[in-house]
């Protein structure tokens, strides 16, 4: 007796044992609603080991800020899927939104720097 294989989507191709919608539970949209495209992520300092594949992925293209937009463009997933996935990594304390411009300064000579050159102004 022969076995048909089920060959899917493109996803299958690529290897993917679960899709994506089981990843985030069935949402179709992030709980934090003040995340965009443009929402700037970096990851924290904790351990991924545990989480699937696709979020380590995630986690690991957010060494340093990057946009949710540009995330699903290297990471090829749907931006939708990619938004929720970020948000179920913030609700899990994995990654961190904002913008590099809040990072802190730890170097006051460029504070000094920047300060004397406004007052010359």
């Amino acid at each position: 007796m022969a076995y048909d294989v089920w060959d899917g989507d493109d996803e299958a191709q690529a290897g993917r044992l679960v899709p994506l919608y089981i990843l985030v539970n069935g949402r179709t949209s992030p709980r934090n609603t003040n995340l965009d495209l443009a929402t700037q992520v970096i990851a924290l300092p904790v351990d991924p080991s545990r989480l699937e594949l696709e979020y380590r992925e995630i986690i690991d293209r957010c060494a340093r800020w990057i946009s949710i937009a540009e995330i699903g463009a290297y990471l090829h997933r749907p931006l939708t899927i990619t938004k929720v996935m970020v948000d179920v990594l913030l609700e899990q304390g994995y990654v961190r939104v904002g913008a590099p411009a809040q990072q802190k300064i730890a170097d006051r000579r460029i504070l000094e720097t920047v300060l004397a050159g406004l007052e010359r102004l």
